[in-house]
């Protein structure tokens, strides 16, 4: 049976392993920016008022101590939960 090609995808990106997350409505990182993806299945990540069938408006954002800063990767719901154990993920309080 192949792996997960979500969990190939975040293969591709070593230094999300061990990274704490928070669960959080979406918001915008910086003025100008209207959504992100979900760093395993690109699932769009975006603030109310933008809609689709695959947009959330809530996920798990990277905290402070992420080298990259507080909501700079984003993971949707669903990925966070099947992959946290995978990546040694933990939730951080709001």
């Amino acid at each position: 049976m192949s792996e997960d090609w979500r969990f190939e995808n975040l293969k591709m990106w070593p230094y999300l392993r061990g990274v704490s997350w928070v669960r959080k409505p979406y918001s915008a990182y910086r003025p100008g920016w209207d959504h992100d993806h979900c760093a395993a299945c690109n699932k769009t990540l975006a603030e109310p008022g933008i809609e689709g069938d695959d947009v959330a408006h809530e996920g798990y954002a990277t905290t402070a101590e992420y080298e990259k800063g507080a909501d700079y990767e984003w993971l949707c719901v669903e990925c966070f939960h099947d992959f946290k154990g995978a990546m040694g993920w933990s939730e951080a309080a709001a």
